[in-house]
């Protein structure tokens, strides 16, 4: 791992920001109260049929719309007028964390689309948006094709400017069984060669990802959602993605 890579090991990264307070997760108010205490944070990233990459986790906004409505079909109008749940804020888009944030501190940005294809529109879209960010940032997806794709366009970028390319893993409960084979055995990786893995620790430990980890692919896992299962996490893993504690930073409790 390069020197300038090294936060990816060392910082602790908030799940969609630092979310409760009535902060919603992948708010910009989320957002915002991680950068302030030095955290880095955690993002998904989707791109809708109108070109926009928004910030949302779900592929469906009915409870959010009232209606039913894809996060694929999201119009422009739409994102600024729904509100996420007990705020005033509306879906930001992946440019308006990108305003926020402001290199401040790193961005581990996930990219997600609602099923596997072998068109990649989504992959370069995020890294032009992301070619001027002046912080450190890493990309992820559980979708190997995605992680390939952003393999290909992470090497297109200029050689000073580095890059990490993930694989998320983990149980995949809900995945069709081909799915859930392909992200639980990791064998994709031997193609798209992930720069770490974030595997989720209700999965570890995990002899695969010993194997990984031992080869020198950092390990982050998530989401860890307290200090005892940071613990616990720490002993398979390199770093954590935490939600609904302040975990320490620097050696010392965030204040």
């Amino acid at each position: 791992m390069a020197a300038d890579d090294g936060w990816l090991v060392s910082t602790p990264i908030a799940h969609r920001g630092l979310t409760g307070e009535g902060r919603p997760g992948n708010s910009l108010a989320a957002f915002e109260a991680a950068t302030g205490l030095g955290y880095a944070s955690e993002l998904d990233v989707q791109l809708t049929a109108a070109g926009e990459l928004v910030v949302v986790h779900d592929y469906e906004l009915s409870a959010l719309a009232g209606r039913p409505l894809r996060t694929a079909d999201l119009t422009p109008d739409d994102r600024r007028r729904l509100r996420l749940p007990g705020t005033d804020e509306p879906i930001p888009t992946l440019r308006e964390v990108l305003d926020l944030v402001a290199g401040r501190v790193p961005l581990l940005v996930e990219l997600k689309r609602p099923g596997p294809s072998l068109r990649a529109p989504l992959a370069a879209a995020v890294m032009r948006e992301m070619a001027g960010y002046r912080g450190p940032y890493a990309v992820e997806s559980f979708d190997p094709l995605l992680v390939a794709a952003l393999r290909v366009a992470v090497g297109r970028l200029p050689a000073h400017r580095r890059v990490p390319v993930g694989r998320l893993c983990g149980l995949l409960r809900t995945a069709d069984p081909v799915t859930r084979f392909i992200g639980r055995s990791m064998v994709s990786n031997v193609f798209t060669r992930p720069d770490f893995i974030a595997y989720e620790v209700d999965a570890l430990p995990s002899r695969l990802v010993a194997w990984w980890r031992r080869r020198g692919t950092p390990v982050v896992a998530w989401p860890v959602k307290s200090p005892e299962q940071e613990t616990f996490a720490r002993r398979f893993a390199d770093n954590i993605v935490f939600s609904g504690y302040r975990p320490r930073l620097g050696g010392k409790l965030a204040s």
